[in-house]
């Protein structure tokens, strides 16, 4: 089976770089409650942690443990089927796939990026990507999903 893959060094670069942002705005946090700062400097400096340690820290969370992984595959396909490793579906089942890129939930929680499915009966069945794909690889991505749906549709008929 083939596998779209993610590179480790992209995991671990921005798990990485999470860290060092989670870092800083502890170190905010730090100075608004112990340093010797005026009022505004304490709000300012508080309220950026805040803001700063969920949205960071949602993606070190996320970023971390993929990291650590050594299976490094997001999708793994065949000439039948197309699996995330929790559900398996058949390409002659896929009416078509489209990408989500990120967005922001609420409370600043990341909505990560995502492969969309659209199957023929009328399910939508969605993989995360994590942020562990860069652009060129989405493009990359997409190019050879929508062609093998594309054979796969014209075999059905």
């Amino acid at each position: 089976m083939a596998a779209i893959a993610y590179r480790r060094s992209v995991a671990w670069g921005k798990a990485l770089g999470s860290l060092l942002f989670v870092l800083a705005c502890l170190f905010l946090l730090y100075a608004a409650f112990f340093m010797d700062t005026t009022m505004v400097r304490k709000f300012f400096s508080f309220t950026s942690a805040i803001i700063g340690i969920p949205f960071f820290g949602g993606y070190l969370v996320v970023c971390l443990p993929r990291a650590l992984r050594s299976n490094t595959h997001l999708l793994t396909y065949d000439q039948n089927v197309v699996s995330d490793g929790m559900r398996t579906i058949a390409w002659t089942d896929i009416a078509s796939v489209s990408y989500k890129g990120p967005s922001i939930q609420k409370w600043l929680f990341p909505q990560f990026p995502e492969l969309i499915f659209h199957l023929k009966n009328r399910e939508i069945w969605t993989v995360n990507t994590y942020y562990l794909l860069t652009d060129t690889e989405i493009t990359s991505v997409m190019k050879l999903l929508r062609g093998r749906i594309s054979r796969n549709g014209k075999e059905g008929k």
